[in-house]
């Protein structure tokens, strides 16, 4: 094939390949986007060979992408609001505004209203809000961060930020402003803590570091909806990040809403209907529809509407709305349309036409059966057009929508009146879900399907069967946790956990057998864990302990307290992680267990070393050993995680060169037996640390670090940061990067260590780890110190030199901060240390 062939094929399958990755939509149902995707991938092979890549191909300019619900009716009133946003849209100064408001007050209808208006150049618009706010429901974000890297950089995945949220939100931020790309996030709650201890907190560490850099600096504009106010976003001032409460209609907006409706009557009459429904827009709405069709558009009718029966159940809010939607409930007794309704309310998305039919073809008794396929059809429409309640999705009228305080109404009166019609329905559902994909679905997308199998399963109180069919043998594919080792998608399977659970996160579904349930809540701890809600992590991991004790499970019982010691270790509990700890070896002692019994005593002698009692964790340490050395003779030193924490005290009493023998010996067997990447970058770090002590011993005071031993330190805290940033667990990072920072520190490349005593922070202020936060806060007073004896090559005299007064109340700020923490958390090993900077 000539050069000119060649180009030719390129160009055109660049092109092919341009138009289909268009098509690629992240809502497409899923089969179809498997079909598209076999199509793509040997198009991207053939681009390969021919000396192109997709990641080098040009990507569109214009990025457009509108997720906002179509909401129906027209729109009123908001004149302040909407000069907020056409004046901050056109300003360098505000970053980011919140609105926010109850459910059905008209958050979306107004952005939808406004983006119709000034029609913005380049656009992301995504909707969370058929989520839920509930603690019950753990939604993944997954889907957005997809859509996102799509749309503005193609080349990049989530799997090229393992194990780095913040890092993704970062880059995401700046792809954003790069665009200069108004982001719109709609109904943000399901992404928030609506508990009163966390109330408004993020639950994703991405979109906390996503918010973060926009509001510090966006090119654009950053929009959110949501009902409670993000905590996240407090301390930023106005008009930066604007905070807007957005309040229930004017009364003149709402007499015009109910007219535009065709309601009749005099102006009085409105207003006082307007005021009797709380000015609510979703209620009125409702209440203007329903006096159409049923009591001819006459205002005076609405004393035929009766009251809310159970009433006292509901807000404020939510009375008014459910108030008409009772009585569509009984004006719409025994028809399609009732029906139709209630099939919504089983899904929390838009949902696709063809999925009802499924539904329907079931016949299912009371919900499905005897009504003709083209009642079906004429009640889809007519809930539509003639009564308002449903919406087709992104303009597809074969993907319906409609408010979710309609599916939280309808879904609540089905399963309390019809139980045996909602689980047959959402078991219908089960089974037609978890026969979409592959057998083994390889990819995030391919596994969507069975999340939504799991859903409906649990719904229809099949847990067992869902945990063993589904869960366990395909989502997780047995013990290689594929969803999370494989994909990194803790989020998402924390999602799925989620509905195995009666109360999240300690009481997992009685209809789950055996060992299941002690399974379940340890598998939602170690998400939790991972994905940085160390508080949250604490209830499973203290539920598993209290089942297994319950079922006399020694072994599950050693396991659970060993890693509630190194939670409640990571969050600065010290004293409850000694005794957690001391647990853990008494609960190993009674299983019989020869290993547990070995590891589980150095996680009680770790915990003790932290609180300050040297002795007795050395003589722990030793009796493990002991131990390691009877069970595995080939084997005689402490590895893995326990024969770190040993070698951290070691390394603190000046053992180096024992230490330097010990970990080149446990690293050497990791590698020889290909051992987890925990093990070997623990090792690694314990070598590291080893190295640079020495060199620090080696080196005449006041002079920067050189040498083979400071070469050798930082070619391995180098791998170290590398391999616990791919191993995936959070809480071990900073202790990488605070080795790595102490190195630049010594080495006098202070820029470099202050990156890294950042990202420390980043994560321990932001998951609550006090003993990485107090460590972070030592390291940095003592890089002040060696910042201000540091000699200045321009002028000759040192860096601190000049009195400089805000150098100095840095250094006591870190110093007491340090203080602090170490007395609140009982972390006194550090005592020397904060005594030494101190003086």
């Amino acid at each position: 094939m000539t050069q000119d062939l060649i180009e030719e094929r390129r160009q055109r399958l660049q092109e092919q390949w341009r138009l289909l990755y268009a098509s690629h939509d992240l809502e497409t149902r899923v089969d179809e986007k498997i079909r598209i995707k076999a199509i793509i991938d040997p198009i991207e092979k053939e681009l390969q060979a021919l000396g192109a890549t997709t990641a080098s191909m040009p990507t569109p300019s214009n990025v457009r992408i509108d997720r906002l619900p179509t909401v129906s009716g027209e729109f009123f009133g908001r004149e302040a609001e909407l000069q907020l946003l056409n004046d901050a849209l056109a300003n360098d100064t505000t970053n980011i505004i919140q609105f926010i408001a109850p459910g059905g007050t008209g958050k979306t209808k107004m952005l939808r209203y406004w983006l119709d208006q000034v029609r913005p150049e380049k656009l992301i618009a995504w909707s969370f809000y058929s989520q839920g706010a509930s603690e019950e429901k753990q939604p993944s974000a997954t889907l957005f961060y997809n859509l996102l890297f799509d749309s503005l950089d193609p080349s990049k995945t989530i799997a090229d930020f393992a194990n780095q949220p913040e890092k993704m939100g970062e880059y995401l931020a700046d792809l954003l402003r790069q665009q200069n790309c108004l982001l719109i996030l709609d109904g943000f709650e399901p992404l928030q803590h609506s508990s009163a201890v966390l109330r408004g907190e993020l639950k994703d560490r991405t979109l906390r570091a996503l918010l973060k850099s926009l509001a510090a600096h966006h090119t654009s504009l950053c929009i959110i909806t949501t009902r409670i106010a993000i905590s996240e976003l407090s301390g930023h001032s106005q008009p930066v990040v604007i905070s807007h409460n957005l309040e229930n209609l004017a009364e003149q907006d709402g007499i015009k809403l109910l007219k535009s409706l065709g309601i009749t009557g005099n102006n009085a009459a409105l207003l006082k209907a307007v005021n009797e429904y709380g000015r609510h827009a979703l209620a009125l709405h409702l209440l203007g529809n329903a006096l159409t069709i049923y009591l001819d558009g006459d205002i005076l009718k609405r004393d035929r509407i009766p009251e809310l029966f159970g009433e006292e159940a509901y807000t404020d809010v939510e009375r008014h709305a459910f108030k008409v939607m009772q009585a569509y409930k009984t004006w719409l007794k025994d028809t399609p349309e009732l029906q139709l309704l209630y099939l919504l309310s089983l899904f929390d998305h838009p949902i696709d036409t063809e999925v009802l039919e499924v539904l329907w073809k079931a016949q299912i008794p009371g919900l499905t059966d005897k009504i003709p396929l083209k009642a079906w059809k004429v009640a889809i429409r007519d809930l539509r057009e003639k009564h308002r309640l449903l919406s087709t999705h992104e303009g597809r009228s074969d993907l319906l929508d409609c408010h979710p305080l309609l599916r939280e109404y309808f879904g609540k009166q089905l399963q309390t009146q019809q139980p045996k019609a909602w689980q047959q329905a959402h078991k219908k559902l089960y089974e037609y879900y978890k026969a979409i994909p592959k057998l083994l679905p390889d990819t995030l997308e391919e596994m969507r399907p069975l999340f939504h199998a799991v859903t409906h399963g649990c719904a229809a109180g099949l847990q067992q069967r869902v945990a063993t069919e589904v869960y366990y043998s395909r989502i997780m594919r047995k013990e290689e946790a594929y969803n999370v080792k494989k994909l990194g998608a803790f989020s998402d399977d924390l999602a799925v956990i989620a509905c195995f659970f009666t109360d999240v996160w300690d009481k997992p579904s009685t209809k789950l057998k055996g060992t299941w349930p002690i399974g379940i809540v340890g598998n939602a701890g170690f998400c939790l864990r991972a994905l940085g809600r160390l508080r949250e992590a604490l209830a499973p991991m203290q539920a598993c302990v209290e089942m297994a004790l319950r079922q006399k499970d020694w072994i599950e019982a050693a396991k659970g307290a060993s890693n509630l010691s190194e939670l409640q270790l990571t969050l600065g509990d010290v004293a409850q992680a000694v005794e957690s700890g001391a647990r853990s070896s008494r609960y190993a002692d009674q299983s019989g267990d020869m290993f547990l019994r070995m590891g589980f005593r150095t996680t009680r002698a770790d915990a003790l070393h932290q609180i300050g009692d040297t002795a007795t964790a050395l003589a722990l340490f030793r009796e493990a050993e002991q131990l390691q050395q009877e069970h595995q003779p080939e084997y005689p030193r402490l590895s893995s995680l326990g024969g770190f924490c040993y070698c951290d005290l070691l390394l603190a009493q000046g053992s180096t060169a024992e230490v330097l023998e010990r970990a080149e010996q446990t690293l050497e067997w990791v590698t020889r037996a290909r051992r987890d990447v925990l093990s070997a970058a623990l090792d690694q770090l314990t070598l590291g640390r080893a190295h640079l002590q020495q060199a620090v011993e080696e080196t005449p005071p006041n002079l920067p670090l050189s040498g083979e031993e400071q070469e050798q330190a930082t070619h391995l805290l180098e791998q170290t940061v590398a391999g616990l940033r791919e191993a995936g667990q959070q809480q071990y990072l900073p202790l990488g990067l605070l080795a790595r920072a102490a190195l630049h520190r010594h080495t006098r490349d202070f820029a470099r260590a202050r990156q890294d005593l950042q990202e420390v922070f980043d994560i321990a202020d932001g998951s609550g780890m006090r003993l990485h936060l107090t460590d972070y806060h030592l390291e940095m007073a003592r890089l002040l110190v060696a910042e201000s004896l540091a000699p200045c090559p321009p002028c000759g005299g040192r860096v601190g030199e000049g009195g400089n007064s805000r150098e100095a109340a840095n250094l006591a700020y870190h110093i007491a901060e340090a203080e602090r923490l170490i007395n609140e958390t009982g972390y006194h090993r550090r005592d020397k240390e904060l005594a030494e900077l101190k003086t």
